[in-house]
């Protein structure tokens, strides 16, 4: 259904003067992983950067929402405009969930370092996709038909996915003197399937949840 409705009205609304179709992967899998290299992508459980359940085995759609906007290089809609990596829906869950993918091979600490570049996030990476998935989010359902098929969703969802590669797992085990990587731990334990829910007015303000999840748990859709 998003995926009809993007191909249909999305580049009408923003006068573009090109018309592209988003990419669009299914599966029916119980378990999946995507990756994000050259575009979203779905592959086989455990081989990817972020994993999921899909205990009832419905059809879920895995649209490449960043690769569709970089189609729009060179416009003045695309410049400075902020992109999530995919789109994923479930149509008969009634599920529409934008996810970003992000990691750190320097531990817990590098995804919240200040980054100091063109755009300024102080509360590092996982600042930015909380921008990414939010400009997102806006970008879509300023598309009136777009907005009308998310009002009928229940469950909405904009997940920031992040890895931590080994050598930070095991630092986040077995480092006695960093009780924020031990905390941090923890409430990767306690969220499991659900992702830690975070606070986020502007993602509330547009009707969706703000959750994160480590690549340690699989999000349930």
């Amino acid at each position: 259904m998003i995926k009809g409705l993007i191909d249909s009205y999305f580049a009408n609304h923003y006068g573009l003067g090109r018309l592209v179709l988003i990419e669009e992967a299914q599966t029916a899998e119980k378990r999946f992983d995507l990756m994000d290299d050259d575009g979203a992508k779905i592959v086989d459980y455990g081989n990817g950067y972020a994993s999921f359940d899909n205990d009832n085995e419905n059809e879920i759609a895995v649209l490449d929402y960043e690769g569709y906007i970089d189609k729009y290089t060179g416009t003045k809609f695309y410049n400075g405009r902020g992109k999530c990596d995919c789109i994923i829906e479930s149509e008969v869950g009634k599920t529409l969930i934008l996810d970003e993918i992000t990691s750190s091979t320097s531990g817990i600490e590098n995804l919240t370092k200040p980054i100091n570049g063109r755009k300024k996030y102080v509360g590092g990476k996982f600042e930015k996709v909380e921008h990414q998935l939010h400009d997102s989010l806006q970008t879509l359902i300023e598309v009136p038909e777009i907005a009308s098929y998310v009002n009928t969703l229940s469950k909405k969802i904009c997940l920031c996915s992040y890895t931590l590669y080994s050598s930070d797992v095991m630092s986040l085990i077995g480092d006695p003197v960093s009780a924020f990587n031990l905390g941090q731990k923890e409430v990767e334990r306690q969220v499991g399937e659900n992702g830690a829910k975070i606070s986020c007015p502007p993602i509330e303000a547009l009707g969706f949840e703000f959750r994160r999840i480590s690549h340690s748990f699989t999000f349930s859709i």
